[in-house]
């Protein structure tokens, strides 16, 4: 095995010496518990703007930690929000992150206010166990699947319920975080990962043909609901989604999702845990860069994979229902919500919840949240949803998204930039390569600049090709290479159900908007009526 499998089989189930490491007058956990932090939803990183220079002076490291909570669907109270955004501006840089996976991210705490927000996040009923970790992450589903009247079945319950049953069930982090109890360690199991968790990390999301917002064919496990005659009759299964690669090394690939089968409802629980398990038993732990399921299915057949879950599990897959003809969803602007009242997408530039000196998102979204009490949801694009909004604050709303400046779609916000997506990368991801969330604005400014804001195209920028933003399904993707370097992807399909192709190679990172301008003033130019880019460049040859 492995030494992170080591680490994780000697970890009592995952404690480690984090709790002792606390108590210590360090800025960083040993390299050990850094790994074991993952579970509870902890990143260890470190400041890389800061980082040349504290080199040079021969200082350590600027250490400081992210931490993602898991919210499956991306639901949160009004309360749970203001009571985040008060975490924020404690022991934070000050910021909210929406996750691609509909979660919150908090950057720049130190290790010495970590015990506290996690206690405090706690405390409003929110998790970041098994937020990171080789668990099953953050179970996504539409956002708005139990409130618009579109949607005949609440998904996000599913979802919760899902995500609920594959919680880790050692009690470290309570332990650790929450109430300070020791727990017997004889009575603790992990009936569902065992002593060494899974392989690498798992990813489960919920979505129907009419809203594939979250992207099922980049999951380990793709759910596409089937609905007749009004009703949840169960699922059509995808397996073996995943985006990451290593630049240069063709052994690691991204890989769409496979069509399993169709599973009834009631069999969707026993399904999903053989599909989990299976990966447990067989997926790869001698070599971490080809471990997630995406391979194992790969090295095995698609086939053998199908037969050794029913057998696992003793129910048959049926043929698949769905036709295969997806749309996309961002659920921006007002929408009428099945109980009269409405719902309110709102952008929010790759996801970054921040107070700037044009646009003052942070400030604006507390003051509506605060005396509207809406509810919140967050939105696979990384963007938020407010809900419960009455007829009557409408108008009131309208006026605090105008005197805050926010984007808008009838104002100020292009079609470009509201189908763009980019991860955090630089400065705190210790695994980018280039800028991403830093860079992407500027680019889409320029774009903007040439007369392109108007195209509707899914672009997505990743500092790495580890590709949080989902860039490989887009119809043009950014990757970074090195320092300001970049490979350009084309092709892809807007419904995300397609992977993209590499042209380029190290492209400067000034010269980006060139190469994307000149890439849509070809599809301007000779595009069929309706047709997408991605289609366009597939047609015509890449």
């Amino acid at each position: 095995m492995t030494k992170d499998e080591s680490i994780k089989e000697k970890s009592n189930y995952l404690r480690g010496s984090i709790k002792e490491e606390l108590s210590q007058n360090t800025a960083k956990f040993n390299p050990e518990d850094s790994k074991l932090l993952k579970f509870h939803g902890v990143y260890e990183q470190d400041n890389r703007d800061s980082r040349q220079e504290r080199i040079a002076k021969k200082q350590e490291k600027e250490y400081i930690f992210m931490i993602r909570t898991k919210l499956p669907g991306g639901m949160l109270t009004s309360d749970q929000y203001i009571e985040l955004d008060d975490i924020s501006n404690t022991y934070t840089n000050k910021t909210l992150r929406i996750t691609t996976r509909q979660t919150i991210q908090f950057h720049g705490i130190i290790k010495g206010n970590l015990h506290k927000t996690l206690n405090e996040i706690n405390k409003k009923l929110i998790t970041t166990y098994g937020g990171c970790g080789d668990v099953v992450r953050n179970v996504m589903a539409p956002p708005i699947a139990d409130i618009d009247p579109s949607y005949p079945c609440d998904l996000i319950k599913i979802a919760t319920e899902i995500s609920n049953y594959f919680l880790p069930k050692s009690k470290a982090y309570f332990e650790i975080w929450v109430d300070d109890e020791k727990v017997d360690l004889a009575s603790e199991a992990e009936p569902i990962y065992g002593k060494t968790y899974l392989p690498r990390k798992f990813k489960i999301a919920i979505g129907t043909e009419d809203d594939n917002s979250v992207d099922l064919f980049t999951q380990d496990v793709g759910l596409i609901a089937i609905v007749k005659s009004g009703k949840l009759t169960g699922f059509d299964v995808l397996v073996g989604g995943g985006l990451g690669h290593n630049h240069n090394k063709p052994e690691t690939y991204p890989r769409l999702a496979s069509m399993l089968g169709f599973v009834k409802l009631e069999n969707l629980i026993t399904i999903l845990e053989t599909i989990v398990t299976t990966q447990r038993d067989f997926g790869g732990r001698e070599n971490r860069k080809h471990a997630r399921m995406k391979y194992l299915i790969d090295d095995n057949g698609l086939e053998w994979f199908k037969k050794e879950v029913e057998k696992r599990s003793k129910i048959k897959l049926e043929k698949k229902v769905s036709n295969g003809n997806f749309k996309i969803k961002d659920y921006l602007g007002w929408h009428k919500q099945k109980d009269g009242n409405w719902y309110l997408g709102i952008f929010i530039e790759n996801g970054r919840i921040s107070d700037q000196s044009k646009r003052k998102t942070k400030s604006g979204l507390r003051e509506i949240i605060t005396r509207f009490k809406s509810n919140v949801r967050f939105t696979p694009q990384q963007n938020i949803i407010l809900t419960d909004i009455k007829e009557d604050d409408k108008a009131n709303i309208d006026k605090l998204l105008e005197k805050y400046n926010f984007f808008m779609p009838s104002k100020n916000l292009s079609n470009l930039r509201r189908n763009s997506m980019a991860c955090v990368a630089l400065p705190t991801c210790g695994l980018a390569l280039a800028e991403s969330e830093r860079a992407l604005p500027g680019i889409l400014d320029k774009l903007e600049e040439m007369g392109h804001g108007d195209i509707e195209v899914s672009l997505r920028m990743s500092g790495c090709p580890n590709s949080c933003s989902r860039p490989p399904v887009s119809e043009i993707g950014i990757i970074g290479t090195s320092a300001n370097k970049y490979n350009l992807y084309l092709g892809g399909a807007f419904e995300g159900n397609r992977l993209n192709i590499k042209i380029k190679d190290n492209v400067e990172g000034e010269t980006l908007a060139i190469e994307i301008g000149n890439i849509i003033d070809k599809y301007k130019k000779e595009r069929k009526a309706n047709e997408k880019l991605g289609d366009f460049y597939q047609r015509i040859g890449i």
